[in-house]
């Protein structure tokens, strides 16, 4: 049997039972995901066994061949961003327990975009909580929290995903901030929020697990609220345990074996669909539709837009008779008849309303704010020379916009 190089995920660790047991529970199930491969754990501090016990363990459970290709042994950190711990301390613990063995080092979880959905339907939860009214996103500020870094690359990826959250789920704004180290802080940014006007906030933690952290953010929004009695706040759980993160750990120890992304590409089966004289439904008519309609239009679709109101570009391709505009909120008979329906409203639980909607007629569905919620996805797309080139990825849109204009130069040049 071919030897599999082990596996070690590299976290941070905590003292906190609930946190400890929900990190091991995600190794459990990258484990579950990787028959055949053992699977450790180590930590870089709090909690044991340290990183360096846990590689030099797989070494043993998995000795190394001679002369195989290849790294004999593969540590993947489990952490978000490039700080100190995935650049210093993580090196430094495989140096000391490799004994001369080949041990190939992954990435950090982040920007891969399905910890960043993982993220969202925390936040998307919030929304909705239980017991109290749900909160549509377009009226609620979300203070994104981080933990706070000394290396400014962490830092400045937090900005950055405070931005692609705010635009995916069309809140009224996101705020970045800070549990330790910078600024801003949780309070600063809270207060920023009121004074712009908000009365009600999603604080959401950028935290894999429950620990210290969480302690203290429940701390600082309570000592904030105490003063500000007319801003309603609702905490955000964590990332947690969950598929997301066990397939990005899975795949940054498939590329470190020369398998990108699995071998498997996305998860989907291309298709051209003939759209010429069938309905397809768009709900929503802000940005992401006016990018949407013309290409449905192209294909000789019937476009039927539903959405509260709308902007100059989709209100004149109504005006102009392309287009059935009808203004008013989403109804589930609206899919009656749809042969391919858009979800792109600000409102991701109006989005899932859709997308379930579309799941039980049976019609495809593409989700604007959260891929993985439809049943289909938009391609990167273009046209030359009578070809359609088309280029689905699960994982960087932007990735799949190289690889078609890549595909497009050379097709050109033949």
């Amino acid at each position: 049997m071919t030897r599999q190089p082990p596996l070690i995920v590299a976290a941070h660790g905590t003292r906190q039972a609930e946190g400890l047991a929900s990190c091991r529970g995600l190794v459990d199930r990258v484990a579950a995901k990787l028959p055949g491969v053992h699977v450790g754990i180590g930590f870089v501090e709090l909690a044991e066994p340290d990183i360096a016990t846990a590689v030099a363990d797989a070494l043993k459970a998995v000795p190394p061949e001679e002369g195989a290709e290849g790294p004999d042994a593969v540590v993947a950190p489990l952490l978000l961003h490039t700080g100190g711990h995935v650049r210093s301390d993580i090196p430094e613990a495989i140096e000391e327990g490799r004994d001369g063995a080949h041990v190939a080092y992954a990435g950090p979880l982040m920007p891969d975009l399905r910890v960043r959905f993982a993220l969202q339907r925390r936040i998307g939860e919030a929304l909705a909580l239980d017991g109290g009214p749900e909160w549509r996103a377009g009226d609620t500020s979300v203070v994104l929290v981080g933990r706070g870094a000394l290396v400014p690359d962490a830092n400045a990826e937090h900005y950055r995903l405070s931005r692609l959250v705010w635009d995916e789920m069309g809140l009224h704004q996101v705020l970045p901030a800070f549990i330790q180290v910078n600024r801003p802080s949780v309070p600063d940014a809270l207060s920023a929020a009121a004074a712009s006007g908000a009365t009600q906030v999603v604080v959401a933690p950028v935290f894999l697990f429950t620990g210290k952290l969480s302690q203290w953010l429940a701390e600082q929004v309570g000592a904030w609220q105490a003063s500000h009695p007319d801003v309603e706040v609702r905490i955000g759980g964590v990332i947690g345990d969950c598929d997301e993160v066990a397939d990005v750990l899975i795949d940054r120890y498939r590329q470190q074996l020369g398998i990108e992304g699995a071998g498997q590409g996305a998860p989907v089966y291309l298709s051209g669909l003939r759209l010429q004289g069938r309905q397809a439904l768009v709900v929503g008519a802000g940005q992401v539709a006016e990018r949407r309609i013309p290409a449905l239009l192209e294909a000789g679709a019937e476009v039927r837009v539903v959405a509260p109101s709308a902007g100059i570009k989709v209100s004149g391709m109504a005006a102009r008779g392309e287009i059935e505009l009808v203004e008013r909120a989403f109804r589930p008979s609206d899919v009656d008849g749809a042969w391919y329906v858009v979800a792109a409203t600000n409102d991701t639980a109006v989005n899932q309303q859709v997308a379930e909607t579309a799941e039980a007629q049976h019609v495809f569905c593409v989700r604007s704010d959260r891929a993985l919620g439809g049943s289909a996805y938009t391609p990167a797309t273009e046209q030359a020379g009578g070809i359609t080139v088309a280029v689905v990825g699960d994982r960087n849109p932007r990735r799949s916009v190289r690889v078609r204009e890549e595909l497009l130069r050379a097709l050109q040049g033949v």
